[in-house]
């Protein structure tokens, strides 16, 4: 695994395929504990609200797989490479992590704390976060993989750039800047797999024209960074409830595991692992049933972004369609 030739790329795109990270025993290993997991976190109601039919349990990886995937040396080597990080150099781990089981919710969109503000600090510098996703089945040949925007990163909208699905089979690791425009659950249409398009076209199309997924979606997702503006920025905003009250991730990090152990070995790693809040691990392998099924989640603040170019055309032909035809708003 060479990526340092990959850097460029990288920078220039917002997002990089990894090939053949995890070997296929690893990879039927992964699967059948995480689905283990998943379907009982499930039975516990330790699970998130779900929106479109997913499964995402309320727990970073460490419940599940300890610090044998975010840790793994190959995991570090890639973080470290693309975080500019030498590997006795730290980068860091801070409870933002988990496992999505299905679904099939879609929508472009970003993951970094201020999302439509040029001006913000998040845009004013280098940005220094970055998730790895694993998916561990096919999505080179069937749907449900993950769609990017190339060069997303830079500009703080959801309308520029490339659209590529980025074509993960089992094994890769794929990996994006918070700042890149990105949506789950992409779909292959038959007979045009050269064919990228919106999500929200997606979202509309007769299921029959697209190439099923080869099986369950399990998909296992990971954030590092450096120990910046930009950490500090992000964690900030999960961890303050009165802006941003019933938050997805200050939910993980009451799940997680706050095993001293995990730091040793984090530190063995080239890895620096920070809890957030003071309760960290509160609730970590508790066998508590939650009432109602599942864990509710608020949203945080909806994310503004002016149209421009092409978006103003779909916008303004989608308000027409729905004052003619009022059924297509629902």
């Amino acid at each position: 695994m060479n990526i340092k030739d990959d850097l460029l790329s990288f920078h220039r795109d917002g997002f990089l395929l990894i090939k053949n990270v995890f070997s296929a025993t690893e990879v039927a290993q992964l699967r059948a504990r995480a689905e283990a997991f998943g379907d009982r976190a499930r039975e516990l109601g330790q699970i998130f609200e779900p929106r479109a039919g997913e499964v995402v349990p309320a727990a970073d990886l460490t419940a599940p797989f300890g610090g044998e995937i975010l840790f793994d040396a190959r995991i570090q080597e890639i973080v470290h490479t693309l975080l500019g990080r030498k590997a006795d150099e730290d980068v860091v781990y801070f409870g933002d992590s988990g496992m999505m089981l299905g679904g099939h919710g879609r929508g472009f969109h970003k993951d970094n704390a201020c999302r439509d503000d040029a001006s913000h600090t998040d845009w004013l510098t280098p940005y220094t976060l970055i998730r790895l996703g694993i998916y561990l089945e096919d999505h080179k040949a069937h749907s449900g993989g993950v769609k990017v925007r190339r060069g997303s990163h830079l500009v703080a909208d959801v309308s520029t750039g490339e659209i590529v699905d980025v074509p993960t089979e089992a094994g890769d690791v794929v990996v994006w800047s918070l700042r890149t425009t990105h949506s789950g659950h992409a779909l292959r249409l038959k007979g045009l797999p050269f064919l990228h398009i919106q999500p929200r076209f997606e979202q509309r199309l007769p299921r029959s024209l697209a190439v099923d997924e080869p099986c369950r979606r399990v998909a296992l997702f990971m954030t590092f960074g450096l120990d910046d503006h930009h950490l500090k920025t992000y964690v900030d905003k999960h961890a303050d409830l009165e802006s941003y009250p019933d938050n997805y991730l200050y939910k993980i990090w009451l799940h997680s595991d706050p095993d001293p152990k995990l730091a040793e070995l984090a530190k063995s790693r080239g890895c620096r692992i920070i809890h957030p809040v003071p309760d960290y691990g509160k609730l970590f392998a508790s066998t508590e049933q939650v009432a109602g099924g599942f864990i509710a989640t608020g949203p945080g603040t909806p994310d503004r972004y002016p149209a421009k170019g092409a978006e103003v055309l779909i916008q303004g032909m989608g308000k027409i369609v729905r004052r003619v035809f009022p059924s297509a708003a629902h």
